[in-house]
């Protein structure tokens, strides 16, 4: 699935994520491909995830490793979109290969310069031509004296044509206690490819589930419950959908599904 990047008109198209076939993205280089889906975390001052930077301010790191099966090797580079970020919170950074980027504004992307091109991620991996690990890394420093909740998007972007071909988002919920920290809701669909029935389980929450094609059709809705919800995927044609809960506390969660007959 793809859009073109067109300057100033960025925010037409902004509201939703992109999954294409034949790219992956791993958290960590692990556990299931979250392309075109959201990466959800809760931090506090003394999280293990973060490191200090001096008394009001933490460092958190995310890595998510991007392996390119498109068919040819492929030139990109990463669009950042800050949709959601506290006022008090430092400016991020973004790291793509081979160099680490200020972040600044609310949309960047990472150059493509006759100095500083744009890396090639070789087909059938996740390393680069120059033997590089093809990994997102955004650098978020939090500020620690307030509760805070930030929302960032992270386009892969065709290097030539300026075209959206993929996508992860970052959710971080900052609390101010180890105490009391939010359940993180979570979702998983199963199995995947799909053929006629799809369980469709999660938990720390609950709301309304919608299943929509790569044209953005509704194919299915419905309220879902914690726990594991049958869906009848019989007379869904074969292909990709994205399977999206919007909790009752107002967030959503996507996943990727192929329907398989």
């Amino acid at each position: 699935m793809k859009k073109s990047l067109l300057g100033a008109c960025l925010i037409s198209f902004s509201v939703a994520a992109f999954a294409q076939d034949g790219i992956e993205i791993h958290y960590n280089g692990a556990g299931p491909d979250i392309s075109g889906g959201t990466h959800e975390v809760n931090l506090y001052a003394s999280s293990p995830d973060v490191t200090p930077i001096d008394a009001n301010t933490v460092l958190y790191e995310a890595h998510f490793d991007v392996t390119n099966n498109t068919g040819s090797d492929q030139q990109w580079r990463v669009t950042r979109w800050a949709m959601v970020m506290p006022s008090t919170w430092p400016a991020d950074q973004l790291c793509w290969p081979p160099l680490c980027y200020n972040a600044t504004g609310d949309f960047y992307i990472t150059p493509s310069s006759q100095g500083n091109p744009a890396p090639i991620i070789v087909n059938g991996s996740d390393q680069t031509t120059n033997s590089e690990l093809a990994e997102i890394k955004p650098r978020i420093t939090i500020d620690v004296n307030n509760a805070s909740y930030a929302h960032f998007r992270y386009y892969l972007t065709d290097a030539i044509g300026g075209n959206y071909v993929d996508s992860v988002d970052l959710t971080i919920n900052f609390t101010l206690s180890v105490n009391s920290p939010k359940l993180t809701p979570a979702l998983s669909l199963s199995p995947n490819p799909s053929n006629d029935q799809l369980n469709l389980t999660i938990s720390n929450t609950s709301g309304t589930v919608k299943i929509v094609d790569v044209l953005g059709n509704v194919i299915y809705m419905n309220q879902v419950s914690e726990g594991s919800n049958p869906i009848n995927t019989s007379n869904f044609r074969n292909g990709v959908y994205f399977v999206t809960v919007e909790g009752i506390e107002g967030k959503s969660l996507t996943r990727k599904l192929i329907v398989k007959h």
